[in-house]
């Protein structure tokens, strides 16, 4: 079982993917999730950003199947998530599936096709409800030059689902 800051953790990330709240994750969850995502920024599912943002989410799907349904039944349940939560961070697979996500949603986020997400870019895809987005963007630039690097953002992404805010 996991101790209790990654169950914390597991279980606020399971009620963020958990997009139609029925307390299972399936590849519909996931597949919304990419949509919201586009939605947010503004990019269209058939640009190349596009499918790469729902080609992020569906592999983090196939992904997740394979290391969380342990019964396979199709879906993981909140407890084969959270479960699994801290083996996920600790063998590297949290990463495998993120880094995918945080690079196609960086490349949606960053309109002007700088390498740069600003602050008002990043408010369109730092969306962790409750979240002070002023506050959320000076923690993430980590170098204090006003844009986010996409390392940074990746560290940022990486640090909200593993941390305690």
């Amino acid at each position: 079982m996991p101790h209790n800051g990654f169950r914390e953790s597991a279980e606020r990330n399971f009620n963020d993917l958990d997009t139609d709240g029925d307390g299972f994750l399936t590849r519909y969850d996931y597949m919304a999730l990419a949509q919201r995502r586009l939605g947010q920024t503004g990019v269209r599912a058939d640009t190349p950003e596009g499918e790469s943002v729902v080609d992020a989410f569906l592999n983090a799907w196939d992904i997740h199947a394979r290391a969380l349904d342990t019964d396979r039944d199709g879906r993981i349940s909140k407890e084969e998530y959270v479960s699994s939560f801290e083996t996920l961070v600790r063998t590297g697979t949290l990463d495998t599936v993120l880094t995918p996500i945080s690079r196609a949603t960086f490349a949606a986020a960053d309109r002007d096709r700088d390498g740069w997400i600003t602050a008002e870019e990043f408010g369109a895809v730092w969306n962790r409800p409750r979240t002070d987005l002023t506050t959320a963007f000076a923690r993430a630039d980590a170098d204090r030059d006003g844009r986010i690097s996409f390392e940074e953002f990746a560290r940022a992404r990486h640090d909200l689902l593993i941390g305690d805010d």
